[in-house]
């Protein structure tokens, strides 16, 4: 693999959307539309996932090394802080609820669910690089980690998520117009044509 510094990419600006659960993925990568909704603002932090992996050595008693390694969970997790203290954040970080308008002077009353209550989501998140972009999606998350934020006079309201990935019919993708992602392709695709030629002449010699 050669070394292309514009493979190297930076995410200096996104977004987080969500949307119910098994909406189908974008089919481009033009901003979204309803049932998306825009999550606003993300700290500094942006977004931070982790694919993990659980396993379990076979061991047997003729060998100090392994035998078999067996995959037993993938677990993977979606985590971001929120900056804006609004409906969707609240009913994503409370999973659900129900919001009563007030009539002035009379405030707007959130309820939270009933315990145990859970909220299935699908999520898109949107990298952006200058004119390239990025946006990866699952089908299916739920909030899996605590809900933490603090109000303090230095600071915003800003609530703490993570999502845990969960099984679904589809697998979670990545859309990107990079310019890696295109090498890669052309790259598999012409390997491809030659094992194809290379099987054909084979076939033609014997």
């Amino acid at each position: 693999m050669a070394l292309e510094a514009q493979n190297v990419v930076v995410a200096g600006s996104g977004a987080v959307w969500v949307a119910p659960e098994d909406t189908p993925a974008p089919p481009d990568l033009a901003p979204l539309t309803t049932p998306w909704e825009d999550l606003g603002y993300t700290n500094e932090d942006g977004v931070t996932f982790t694919f993990s992996r659980d396993q379990t050595d076979l061991n047997a008693w003729q060998s100090s090394e392994p035998v078999r390694v067996l995959i037993t969970a993938e677990p993977k997790t979606i985590a971001f802080n929120l900056l804006e203290f609004d409906q969707q954040s609240i009913l994503l970080a409370f999973r659900g609820g129900t919001f009563t308008p007030g009539v002035p002077p009379a405030p707007d009353i959130y309820t939270p669910p009933d315990p145990g209550t859970s909220d299935v989501r699908a999520i898109a998140i949107d990298g952006v690089d200058g004119d390239l972009q990025f946006r990866f999606y699952f089908p299916r998350v739920q909030l899996s980690g605590d809900v933490g934020f603090q109000l303090v006079r230095t600071d915003a309201v800003t609530l703490s998520i993570e999502l845990s990935v969960l099984a679904a019919a589809s697998k979670w993708q990545i859309a990107a117009n990079l310019p890696g992602f295109g090498a890669l392709a052309a790259q598999q695709s012409g390997s491809g044509s030659s094992s194809s030629k290379e099987s054909t002449k084979a076939s033609a010699a014997a």
